[in-house]
């Protein structure tokens, strides 16, 4: 079966249900590789992760001039497309190993809720 791409390469709808965390962590990686090739909305690049039914997990990079001390330089979001709002978040500012263990737990938790709900 040919599933239809989003225009991050990834399969469009229920893409993420079942991921390991490795597949995770992967996408992650390739998301934050893409920030630098995607095109500024409202000053920010934004690129999809993956995306369970009406939940979207991306990731955001803030722009240099809107960066504050202390605060983080990227954001993975957890979209509710049924409630038009972030519905929870973290936030790393090098993407290193500890952040981006934190990054992968966030989406597997939400992984596991989507799943749960059908």
């Amino acid at each position: 079966m040919n599933a239809m791409l989003g225009t991050t390469g990834f399969p469009i709808g229920l893409a993420g249900v079942g991921m390991s965390p490795d597949d995770i962590e992967q996408r992650i990686i390739r998301a934050y590789v893409q920030l630098a090739y995607t095109l500024e909305i409202d000053g920010s690049h934004t690129v999809a992760v993956a995306r369970f039914g009406a939940l979207e997990a991306r990731l955001t990079e803030v722009p240099e001039a809107q960066r504050l001390p202390g605060l983080p330089w990227f954001w993975l979001e957890l979209y509710s497309h049924a409630q038009q709002t972030v519905i929870d978040s973290c936030g790393c500012t090098e993407l290193d190993e500890p952040e981006l263990a934190q990054a992968v737990e966030l989406i597997v938790k939400a992984q596991q809720q989507v799943y749960n709900l059908h």
